[in-house]
């Protein structure tokens, strides 16, 4: 994926003050967090980047197709090519691409609502659910996974679909 995609999607993420508070930690703290979020050989070779102000920063060219970040709450995730392309779609909404992608996110996540891709925090009807630690399959194949809840209140604690009936379903996979 091309770094100025990338570079699109996380600007529509860097304007709430926990990511520009968290953009401000050093280089190294950041490395910290984000080698919680894959397996380390994963994180060795990707490349990680994390917004500072308006801009994004490259703090370490890898050549391994993963990118490894942290979302607008500060919490790290690193994902394939075809997963940067969804983020992308679903940060600018547009349709997703028809390929499958992988996201490990195993320092687990700050909650999201399971009914509004794009809810900015948690409200009396949006289905909040946090999940731990856990793996997620995007793209078009998940919709040909039958058997996996698609509840809007989900057990977090067992795989289940995200976002259900939106273009921008997702199986999450708990892995701890």
């Amino acid at each position: 994926m091309k770094l100025g995609l990338l570079a699109s999607a996380l600007i529509a993420l860097a304007v709430t003050p926990a990511l520009q508070a968290y953009a401000q930690s050093s280089d190294a703290d950041y490395m910290a967090s984000i080698k919680r979020s894959a397996p380390p050989e994963i994180v060795k070779d990707a490349t990680v980047v994390r917004m500072a102000g308006s801009n994004m920063q490259t703090i370490q060219k890898g050549n391994n197709g993963w990118t490894c970040m942290t979302d607008q709450l500060g919490t790290p995730m690193c994902m394939d090519t075809n997963a940067m392309e969804w983020a992308h779609a679903w940060q600018s909404h547009a349709m997703p691409p028809e390929k499958t992608g992988f996201i490990y996110m195993l320092s687990g996540d700050k909650g999201a609502s399971n009914s509004d891709p794009w809810a900015k925090g948690q409200t009396g009807d949006n289905h909040w659910v946090e999940t731990g630690s856990h793996v997620m399959i995007v793209g078009p194949t998940v919709k040909t996974m039958a058997g996996y809840p698609k509840d809007l209140s989900p057990d977090p604690s067992k795989p289940y679909v995200m976002w259900p009936g939106t273009p921008y379903e997702h199986l999450m996979l708990p892995v701890k």
